[in-house]
């Protein structure tokens, strides 16, 4: 016991190093792993910045609800224009315009035929006829981009142009 007693004493001095080399590193090291932890801490601020008290699992639970909400809004939205795209096949879309003089006496093409149809060929045609005494305006309906009724050479020429999607702009 007399040998560690005297030991201790002569010692005394690096042992007090050794323990202070120690206490140095263990603050050192504390303050490198509080340094990580306010980083941490601000990077998870800033991951749930506006959510209150919120923790990881509330966060990640709405970011869930958020994507189901956006999923359902998404579906509505193809299903939305799939309706439309299917309207717009009915619409009218393809236009054919023809003027001409339907009399030998008469001129400046007063008379015209118009066919409307939409991406099916089925539509209306629109035939006005002007004369000096009267003027007369008839239609006929068009199906599959043909017609019951006998059709005149201007009614043909306005049916292949809307068909073929050949209306003048001028």
């Amino acid at each position: 016991m007399e040998e560690f007693r005297l030991f201790v004493q002569t010692a005394s001095f690096f042992l007090f190093i050794i323990l202070a080399l120690l206490m140095i590193a263990a603050y050192s090291r504390l303050f490198f792993l509080n340094t990580k932890i306010n980083r941490l801490k601000r990077r998870y601020d800033h991951l749930l910045r506006g959510k209150g008290d919120m923790d990881m699992e509330g966060l990640i639970r709405s970011h869930g609800e958020e994507l189901d909400e956006f999923r359902k809004k998404l579906d509505d939205s193809l299903r939305s224009q799939k309706e439309m795209n299917t309207k717009v096949q009915f619409s009218l879309q393809k236009l054919g315009y023809v003027r001409y003089d339907a009399f030998p006496d008469s001129n400046n093409e007063l008379s015209y035929t118009m066919v409307i149809l939409d991406s099916f060929n089925n539509g209306i045609m629109i035939t006005s006829l002007y004369g000096r005494e009267q003027s007369t305006s008839f239609a006929k309906y068009i199906r599959d981009g043909k017609s019951k009724i006998k059709l005149s050479d201007e009614e043909k020429q306005a049916l292949t142009m809307a068909i073929n999607g050949e209306f003048p702009i001028q």
